[in-house]
């Protein structure tokens, strides 16, 4: 067999950042062969990022050429939250595998057709959060299923910090991120949601607040640096969850939070507590452990380190389901039943009531 060839569409700032070198250490075994962005300038600045180990790659303004031209195996979809389930849509009626970043769908029913798609094609369809394929997650969620420590009761997790307008190394407009049909869920929070369900199962009923406690940021990074621009979606989100299971979650999602010393994951269980600290975005971080004996920090899960950062290990998973290695664990399935969870939340915040939830994973 010669190498995967895939094809990228969407080519802004986390395209640059974390998907390339992802893809770059796989350059033995995988090709671009195509990209294509709204705008074409950005189509040919990723080209030209990638011809170094990357040299038939053409860059396009559309998917539709993308497509005709290169008949790619696998698809990135890293385009903004509101065409994901277009976009996968069009990769999977070309026969090609598609791995899409978060979130699946804007709605269940789209997640459902995408389901239906590419089961009905024989396709692999993964989404974006990686956390579930990441070693810490799985050491995880492997002493909660023990019973070392007892039973899980509570699980509290954030993601807390003032997003995209406040990070110098984002490179993009941040505008979106604040803005309906994004927000701290969706952007940051899911990661934690696909966490928490990956360790605790599925969540049958939610409940949730929401505010914009910011209205206006000053852009630090990026072509909008030094300009203010409006929040217009809750950056403040409290979400309660009652899991299937019977263990309850809190989790915080923001977008107005200078900063934060809370762990960004803790379960308490019947007979002791994790606690997760550190980078939640990076390759490996400490955790600490309440048992019998007592308080023991700086634990790390058991080797061998994640090769890559969260995000590059989704990219990594991916090509390696679709060469036949790895069995799909980032299911479409997964993503549908934590998207189902968002929009529960959202209407809740909206009508006040909580929510019981119909999928599963």
């Amino acid at each position: 067999m010669g190498k995967l060839r895939i094809g990228i569409v969407g080519c802004g700032d986390v395209a640059h950042r974390h998907y390339l070198p992802a893809l770059a250490a796989l350059a033995d075994e995988i090709e671009l062969v195509g990209c294509s962005a709204a705008r074409p300038a950005a189509a040919e600045r990723l080209a030209d990022a990638t011809r170094g180990w990357s040299p038939r790659i053409r860059a396009f303004g559309r998917l539709t050429e993308l497509i005709e031209a290169t008949h790619p195996d696998a698809i990135f979809n890293l385009t903004p939250a509101p065409l994901h389930a277009a976009v996968s849509a069009e990769c999977l009626q070309s026969g090609a595998h598609v791995y899409s970043e978060k979130p699946i769908a804007s709605s269940v029913a789209e997640a459902d057709r995408l389901i239906e798609m590419a089961s009905s094609r024989g396709l692999t369809l993964l989404c974006a959060p990686a956390s579930a394929v990441t070693r810490r997650v799985r050491w995880l969620a492997d002493v909660v299923a023990s019973g070392r420590l007892g039973r899980p009761t509570l699980a509290v997790a954030q993601v807390a910090n003032m997003g995209p307008a406040a990070w110098a190394e984002y490179t993009g407009d941040p505008t979106v991120f604040y803005g309906p049909g994004v927000g701290p869920v969706l952007d940051v929070g899911i990661y934690r949601l696909h966490e928490l369900t990956t360790i605790l199962g599925p969540v049958r009923r939610v409940q949730a607040t929401g505010t914009i406690a910011i209205s206006r940021r000053m852009v630090v990074a990026g072509p909008l640096a030094g300009r203010t621009i409006e929040v217009t979606t809750q950056d403040h989100v409290l979400m309660n969850l009652e899991f299937a299971g019977g263990a309850l979650g809190q989790l915080l999602s923001s977008f107005a939070t200078p900063a934060t010393l809370a762990p960004w994951l803790e379960v308490q269980l019947t007979e002791g507590s994790i606690s997760l600290t550190g980078d939640p975005f990076g390759s490996d971080g400490p955790a600490s452990l309440f048992g019998p004996g007592g308080w023991e920090h700086g634990v790390f899960a058991p080797p061998p380190e994640d090769p890559l950062p969260v995000i590059g290990m989704g990219a990594r998973h991916f090509v390696n389901c679709v060469m036949g290695r790895e069995k799909p664990v980032l299911t479409a399935e997964h993503a549908r039943h934590v998207l189902e969870i968002v929009l529960a939340a959202y209407e809740s915040i909206a009508d006040g009531r909580s929510h019981e939830l119909e999928t599963s994973f």
